[in-house]
């Protein structure tokens, strides 16, 4: 099999608002891009919905972040190097968030899952594709973060922890990697309207907030910069 001469693409939450019009854009772009979601209808309707477009087809790959195991991400890891036998850019866009609530109110089931599908699974899957990101000579990990929950972390719970450890995740793996690369960084792409930014502030409408595309284009801006 011939390996793609174009730039290769991993996001994860690729059928939600962020990830959709991230896929969407490094298509356009010409980039190779694989989705990945664990809402396997979400990643078809999303296939369905390019290709309508006219737009390339992503290569799709479900995967629930909460209950993926080290053996799940291995076998993602196989299949990455036997289709491209690199990886250019990581996104991790996934999130898991119900609703603002003080931390003693927290389930433990709701801290554990939204844990792993913010920080636990992100880490799992780095670490097992970094081969496939040092195999590229632009390797790139871009962690999506909400840094407003940062700056006035009450009532955020597991999820605000999450964005915090993503944060320092980032920050590690860019002081461990160093010059050599892969490239890593958090990338906070702003407000934009979404079903999670509802679940946190219900009053608000979509016609006050930046559409999920800006907030894409941004995201793409921050990976070719930091490229340079």
């Amino acid at each position: 099999m011939e390996k793609s001469k174009q730039p290769v693409w991993l996001i994860t939450g690729a059928a939600g608002t962020l990830g959709r019009e991230l896929v969407r854009q490094v298509l356009n772009d010409g980039a190779d891009c694989v989705a990945l979601d664990r809402n396997e209808r979400g990643l078809n309707q999303l296939h369905d919905g390019l290709r309508d477009e006219g737009l390339p087809a992503p290569a799709l790959y479900p995967l629930d972040l909460i209950g993926a195991s080290p053996d799940d991400y291995a076998s993602l890891a196989a299949t990455l190097d036997q289709h491209f036998s690199r990886l250019d850019v990581l996104v991790h866009a996934a999130a898991s968030f119900s609703a603002l609530r003080p931390l003693e109110h927290q389930a433990a089931d709701e801290w554990f899952g939204i844990l792993q599908c913010g920080l636990t699974g992100p880490f799992l899957l780095t670490n097992a594709l970094m081969p496939l990101l040092r195999a590229s000579e632009r390797g790139c990990i871009a962690l999506i973060n909400n840094t407003a929950c940062l700056a006035q972390p009450a009532r955020w719970g597991a999820y605000g922890v999450a964005q915090a450890g993503r944060r320092q995740m980032a920050h590690t793996l860019a002081a461990e990697l160093g010059p050599r690369g892969p490239r890593a960084m958090e990338i906070d792409p702003g407000p934009f309207f979404s079903p999670l930014r509802s679940a946190a502030w219900p009053a608000e409408t979509q016609a006050e907030l930046p559409r999920a595309a800006e907030a894409a284009g941004r995201v793409r801006q921050a990976i070719q910069q930091g490229a340079h």
